[in-house]
């Protein structure tokens, strides 16, 4: 797949659906505040080191190493990148533009506050002025750059539903994109005010309120966003839960949902199922023993597992020890080594494949083997996650739910012959033929033996008639 890198911060494209829970929300007031945070801060900063109270002109080292820090820390985001599909491109490289001349931007501000000199600094105070007001127009744009509609491989959207689809119109991905977009905008709310405070005439009333107001419309658009996300999973739940037939449901999911990478899995015999609890990119029903899941793959589920590894994994576990919490330690500990989280585990017998219907996308991450134990052939398929380090919870077998079934394979004979029966109907038909074999020699050989003896009397016969013919 081609991709474009769009530089500034870096955002990690999971691609999670949307959650069937009320989550939180941040309140917008709160969080347009934080927004402009860094601006206040900047703005603060410059107008201690450039008020008229000359005691004011060299900052106290903690605002300085403070201020230095953030403005640091902003730049170097901007040297990290995100990815998108090539489509998309001739409407991100405008935020790609925007990204690059804040960056620029930054670094000018951070040489002014680094300048000890004062002619020096109004040089370079001179310079970030002069580049802002020619670069003002590209970088305002991204107060509306979000909801320009755009068109791409033949679909009419705005920038921001483009991307959502994107992201597989994922909750948590959106909130990082916004966490992403939001800090660009942070840093251009900075820029502005810092150019207020170097103008003769400031404006930084009307300034902050332009930006307050431009800020909560963008916040308004992404809530909008992710919740028009949150109703189509759950319309897809709901297809879900009505359609009962496999491969009707898989086609729903590839024509509803096309940005969807989708799986579906019916269990109708024996099986043994390990799947994570609370995690919202499995769907399940149950009905009887028999089972359907739906998985949404995404980029945390692309795995690497080479063939060999799966095999010393799949060693490990014993179809009949599947509610062993011994055996489920083992597997997740492997898995661990590997830096992954295992979040789904089928296991069924090979001669049983008739009783499922295993769907899986062109484009599905699960990791399927066929191994063979005692005999006995078993097919395993599983799906995991990249590990997040950031957090230092792992998984035990408690956070699964766990299922075992063993479906009663033994041969119907209620239509049919018994095994027993079969065995001497086999049994005396031959004895029956070799029977008749012996029968049919021993006719042979006394039908000879008669011949033999009816030859003898006649020719004892005919020489007694000879004799007697010749004393006559």
């Amino acid at each position: 797949m081609k991709t474009l890198h769009l530089i500034y911060p870096v955002i990690a494209v999971s691609v999670l659906t949307g959650t069937t829970g009320k989550a939180a929300v941040r309140p917008i007031l709160g969080a347009v505040k934080e927004v402009i945070s860094f601006g206040l801060d900047v703005y603060s900063f410059f107008d201690s080191i450039l008020g008229k109270d000359e005691t004011h002109s060299t900052p106290a080292p903690i605002d300085y190493d403070r201020i230095i820090n953030r403005i640091s820390e902003r730049i170097k985001l901007s040297t990290e990148t995100i990815v998108f599909k090539i489509e998309l491109q001739a409407y991100l490289s405008e935020l790609r533009n925007v990204a690059l001349t804040v960056e620029e931007l930054l670094a000018e501000m951070e040489r002014i506050v680094q300048a000890r000199n004062k002619d020096k600094r109004e040089a370079l105070q001179s310079l970030f002025r002069n580049n802002f007001e020619r670069h003002k127009t590209e970088i305002y744009k991204v107060k509306r750059l979000l909801t320009f509609s755009v068109d791409v491989s033949g679909i009419s959207g705005t920038l921001l539903s483009l991307i959502a689809k994107e992201l597989k119109c994922g909750i948590t991905s959106l909130e990082e994109f916004q966490d992403y977009y939001m800090a660009l905008v942070s840093d251009v709310v900075a820029l502005a005010l810092l150019n207020e405070r170097l103008s003769e005439i400031s404006l930084y009333n009307e300034t902050i309120d332009s930006w307050q107001t431009a800020i909560k419309s963008l916040f308004d658009d992404m809530e909008a966003q992710k919740s028009d996300c949150k109703a189509k999973f759950f319309e897809l739940a709901k297809d879900f839960s009505r359609i009962n037939d496999p491969a009707e449901l898989l086609e729903n999911f590839q024509n509803k949902y096309s940005y969807l990478d989708t799986d579906v899995l019916y269990l109708s015999g024996s099986y043994c199922v390990w799947s994570l609890k609370a995690y919202d990119k499995i769907l399940k029903k149950v009905k009887d023993n028999t089972m359907t899941f739906a998985f949404m793959s995404g980029k945390e589920n692309v795995q690497s597992l080479t063939s060999k590894q799966f095999q010393k994994v799949v060693s490990v576990a014993e179809f009949e020890n599947c509610l062993d919490d011994t055996d489920t330690t083992k597997v997740i500990s492997y898995f661990d080594g590997l830096g992954k989280d295992l979040v789904f585990w089928l296991m069924y017998p090979q001669e049983q494949a008739a009783e499922f219907q295993i769907l899986l996308d062109q484009d599905s991450t699960a990791s399927k083997i066929t191994t063979e134990t005692d005999g006995i052939k078993y097919t395993t398929i599983v799906y995991l996650r990249t590990q997040d380090h950031s957090t230092s919870a792992f998984i035990t077998p408690d956070d699964f739910d766990v299922k075992f079934y063993e479906k009663d394979v033994t041969v119907d004979e209620s239509s049919g012959l018994k095994a027993w029966q079969v065995f001497f109907i086999i049994c005396g038909s031959f004895l029956a033929f070799h029977f008749l074999i012996c029968i049919c020699f021993c006719c042979f050989y006394c039908f000879f033996r008669v011949v033999k003896q009816l030859n003898m009397t006649m020719y004892a016969i005919s020489h007694i008639i000879a004799c007697i013919a010749c004393i006559a």
